[in-house]
């Protein structure tokens, strides 16, 4: 049993060694996705009328769908300062019943220009629609930006992600960890 086990074991490190290498070799791209009103538009919150929608099919297509992903939203310090940031988290406290938010610290963090860290090992596409709010289930824990996020008061949100291969799937919930120790978002839980 012990020689299957360690079997196991060198064969992921393996694995992910190469992996590792390739990364080191090549870098990883980061790409980044400008949110605007647009992206938050009411009428978007019906079903499916977002991933359907003609000016942002493509996009939403574009979204990784089988591999994990990393990613953080971040934000313009100069207008989601403190304060403003103050009246954006009060203002989703009147959402709370409806819709399953991400957890808000009990004390306020900084603004830090990072809203929030997060990672899913797939379906990256309906990760992003949680987000934004158009999701027909209001249960999913998310930022459900659209009910609470005004980016004429508070300005654009930029969504920045990382495609990593199958091999990193038992590693992303460690690299969002460490991520979000580096960023500090002010919004959400990320314990180790």
């Amino acid at each position: 049993m012990k020689e299957t086990i360690q079997e196991i074991i060198g064969d992921q490190i393996n694995k992910l060694s190469t992996y590792l290498d390739a990364i080191e070799k090549n870098g990883l791209e980061v790409k980044s996705i400008d949110i605007d009103s647009t992206y938050l538009a009411e009428n978007y919150r019906q079903t499916q009328t977002f991933s359907k929608c003609t000016e942002l099919k493509s996009l939403y297509n574009s979204l990784p769908k089988n591999k994990p992903v990393l990613y953080w939203f971040s934000f313009e310090r100069e207008k989601l300062n403190d304060y403003t940031l103050q009246q954006a988290l009060e203002s989703i406290s009147g959402h709370t019943g409806e819709r399953k938010i991400a957890e808000i610290p009990k004390i306020q963090r900084k603004s830090s220009g990072t809203l929030y860290v997060g990672k899913v090992k797939d379906k990256f596409h309906y990760r992003f629609i949680n987000h934004l709010g158009h999701s027909v289930n209001g249960k999913t824990g998310s930022l459900q930006l659209t009910y609470w996020y005004n980016p004429l008061l508070y300005g654009n949100l930029k969504l920045n992600y990382i495609v990593l291969e199958e091999e990193m799937k038992t590693l992303i919930g460690i690299l969002e960890i460490e991520l979000a120790k580096k960023l500090k978002p002010v919004l959400g839980s990320h314990k180790n």
